[in-house]
């Protein structure tokens, strides 16, 4: 099986102007000026792609969401804020995270497929929880678990991640190897998956096959790092599964 390391193809015209009076309306935006850069803003075709390939949307709801993400300030002035405080003086785990661009793209998917139940193995800072809590917080549902060895950063897990999006996120303090099985056994099935802890080539393995078996048809598996080994693609390969990458992001659909 041959999976693509980068998704490609061209994508379509973008029209969201019926649907921005909608997303304008429930978020704290900066003016004109923020709708037209916003508005302005135009994702990576790649990552566009990714999303697509996994999710179905098209690029008119790609670009909604991504839309509704750049005016939501109460998202943004908290994040900012967060990282200004604790970074100050000292390094920050931020700089172990999945990154700003690639937690966008997290955003748009979990806004699309509107998850109950996402599990997260790997928080260092809170960046992918964040913005994958920030889109359960617009869809007005759903619950992030989140797997965090404690100890191993300067600062808590999750610093980043703003308060008022907190009620949604239940933090499990230990190793995955450990927490995973029996976090997966309480909440019985799950939409999400998202491996970002340890990732040697056993522990990456470990939590795709382990993940599997509790995530729900339709259900995405998501890994970030998978340029670290061949894990992910051996996973696909011996499943017989289709694999989709953007830089160091793979994802896999469950039929």
């Amino acid at each position: 099986m041959r999976w693509s390391p980068l998704c490609r193809g061209a994508a379509p015209g973008i029209n969201i102007l019926s649907g921005l009076c909608s997303v304008t309306a429930s978020l704290k935006i900066e003016g004109r000026e923020g709708v037209r850069r916003a508005m302005d803003y135009k994702l990576p075709r790649a990552a566009e792609s990714f999303i697509t390939n996994l999710t179905g949307a098209d690029a008119d709801e790609v670009k909604k969401y991504v839309v509704e993400f750049r005016l939501n300030q109460e998202f943004q002035n908290s994040v900012e804020g967060k990282r200004s405080a604790f970074s100050q003086n000292r390094r920050s785990s931020w700089d172990y995270s999945i990154g700003a661009a690639l937690g966008l793209v997290l955003y748009v998917i979990c806004r699309r497929q509107k998850p109950r139940i996402v599990v997260e193995t790997g928080v260092a800072s809170g960046v992918s929880s964040s913005h994958i809590l920030g889109a359960l917080e617009q869809n007005k549902h759903g619950r992030l678990y989140s797997i965090d060895l404690p100890g191993w950063q300067e600062d808590r897990s999750g610093w980043l991640i703003p308060d008022y999006l907190r009620h949604r996120w239940h933090l499990v303090p230990g190793r995955s190897s450990d927490e995973l099985k029996p976090l997966l056994r309480k909440v019985a099935a799950i939409d999400t998956f998202l491996h970002d802890s340890d990732h040697s080539y056993q522990n990456m393995l470990e939590e795709f096959q382990t993940a599997w078996k509790y995530l729900k048809s339709g259900g995405l598996l998501l890994a970030h790092n998978i340029d670290n080994n061949n894990a992910f693609s051996d996973f696909c390969r011996g499943n017989g599964l289709k694999g989709y990458s953007l830089a160091n992001l793979g994802g896999i659909i469950k039929a």
